[in-house]
């Protein structure tokens, strides 16, 4: 175990780990994954299917970098992203059908720009392109400054030929991948950082496997910041979470003390004399 001030010091040199990978289905209010890729790349794209056109090109501003990546031997289609998703979306039949697969991925604020998207991409053309995915890329940066990430929407299908397989490529499902995939992405992120001659360093193991013991910070989110911003709640559950959670971490090593000593070691520099 990491004695408290040498897990502090430790902390202060660890950047924020991230990689979130999740399925995008029609499950959810029959959602079109056309929306979803005009959405992360703020830009405007019509679904066929649908008969609609979603545009987000306001949202551009807050894109920094955007591409597409696909295997060599891929249609140039698959380099334009409303017939790639309209390819999808058309090749998909059932009501639930899960569309593509997303990662999101946090990227150093200590890099720049292009070191950041750089090294996305490069992850990507390893980890993903190269098993058979199609993966479109979008780095944001928010207004606040803070937390840019990388949201990579990926094909479920390898292509064959001209089309997509018309089956799915299953092993890229596998637990066991999904892990190789964060031990990878930190390697990478702590490779970029270490090129640009920079100190902090990310783990993409847990608290425990780390010997930290402290209560993992759950994510604010999306869904919670817009309510707050929009005044239709003062204070939404997820704030309350992330500050019981730091409530909570601030006093775990006072509990300790007491469970295992029966009493909280004081200062001597505070006590009255």
């Amino acid at each position: 175990m990491f004695g408290r001030e040498s897990v502090g010091r430790l902390e202060e040199r660890m950047a924020m780990f991230r990689l979130e990978a999740k399925i995008f289905s029609r499950e959810k209010r029959a959602r079109s994954v056309v929306a979803a890729a005009a959405y992360r790349a703020g830009t405007k794209l019509r679904d066929e299917i649908k008969e609609k056109i979603f545009d987000y090109a306001r949202r551009s501003k807050g894109v920094a970098c955007h591409t597409i990546l696909a295997p060599e031997d891929a249609p140039a289609w698959a380099q334009d992203s409303g017939k790639l998703w309209n390819a999808v979306e058309a090749g998909e039949k059932r009501k639930d059908a899960q569309l593509a697969r997303e990662f999101i991925l946090s990227v150093p604020p200590e890099l720049p720009t292009q070191a950041q998207f750089q090294t996305a991409v490069d992850w990507a053309k390893t980890h993903l392109v190269n098993s058979g995915m199609i993966a479109e890329l979008s780095l944001h940066h928010p207004k606040s400054g803070k937390n840019p990430h990388v949201h990579i929407l990926c094909t479920m299908r390898k292509l064959e030929g001209e089309e997509f397989s018309k089956k799915k490529a299953t092993e890229w499902n596998d637990v066991g991948l999904l892990v190789k995939q964060r031990a990878s992405w930190a390697e990478a992120v702590n490779a970029a950082l270490e090129q640009a001659g920079r100190e902090e360093r990310v783990d993409h193991r847990s608290l425990k496997d780390r010997g930290i013991d402290r209560l993992p910070q759950p994510k604010i989110g999306v869904s919670a910041t817009a309510l707050k911003r929009r005044g239709l709640e003062d204070d939404p559950k997820r704030f309350q979470e992330v500050r019981r959670v730091k409530v909570l971490n601030e006093v775990l090593p006072m509990m300790k003390a007491i469970k295992g000593h029966g009493e909280v070691a004081q200062n001597p520099a505070t006590q009255p004399r």
